[in-house]
């Protein structure tokens, strides 16, 4: 593992006192989604056309579909297994575990899809085979994921809201549907750390300047 990111956590717990939170989310960031997705569709609803994962041009995955189309969509991400079967992401295990190895209190982030029964479960099953026990005791399922704290979030998301601000910064996972919008972000696994180094040297900048503007009262 390059110096510059264990660096950069050693900056941050020395400034804050603590770990730095990363969550990161799971479908199409740690796992495969569309891929099991499209191959699923075309299992179940052979004579219904689907692009190749990688060319769907809204994250909407209802936008501009006709109603046989809509209704098949949302069999397939109801199937029991569907999200226990997909494959990671290239990069994505060996990426968390260098988090783990640099100090980052890393958790998992992710979102469920209500109509599936076995969706949360799914994933924690998931979880537990790739990244072992104490990675699933570690995942967040939520719709909302501005109300879980953390120092950054890594999300393909284009915009991710909710009902609090949010006490992370958004790294968005780069993909056709997010790719026009600014801010930080990690075009795959093998360019994070840079990015994540920076983000937390930031972090750590501030909580100094705050420090400094507000010192500890003197005992005397």
């Amino acid at each position: 593992m390059p110096r510059e990111f264990p660096a950069a956590v050693r900056r941050f717990i020395q400034a804050h006192g603590r770990a730095p939170v990363v969550l990161v989310d799971m479908d199409e960031v740690l796992c495969r989604w569309e891929e099991q997705f499209v191959a699923s569709h075309r299992r179940l609803f052979p004579h219904l056309l689907i692009a190749e994962a990688g060319q769907r041009e809204s994250f909407d995955l209802f936008a501009g579909l006709t109603t046989e189309e809509q209704q098949a969509t949302a069999t397939v991400l109801d199937e029991p297994g569907f999200f226990a079967g997909m494959l990671p992401v290239k990069g994505a295990l060996a990426a968390v575990e260098e988090m783990l190895a640099a100090g980052v209190d890393v958790a998992l982030c992710t979102s469920p899809w209500l109509s599936n029964a076995t969706c949360a479960s799914d994933k924690l099953r998931w979880v537990q085979r790739y990244l072992g026990p104490a990675m699933a005791e570690a995942t967040v399922i939520t719709r909302d994921k501005t109300r879980v704290r953390g120092d950054v979030l890594i999300d393909d998301k284009p915009f991710v809201t909710g009902q609090a601000q949010p006490e992370w910064d958004l790294v968005r996972f780069t993909y056709h549907y997010n790719r026009h919008l600014p801010g930080p972000r990690i075009d795959g696994w093998s360019d994070w750390q840079p990015v994540l180094s920076k983000i937390l040297d930031m972090r750590t900048q501030r909580a100094e300047a705050a420090q400094i503007e507000s010192p500890l009262p003197s005992l005397s």
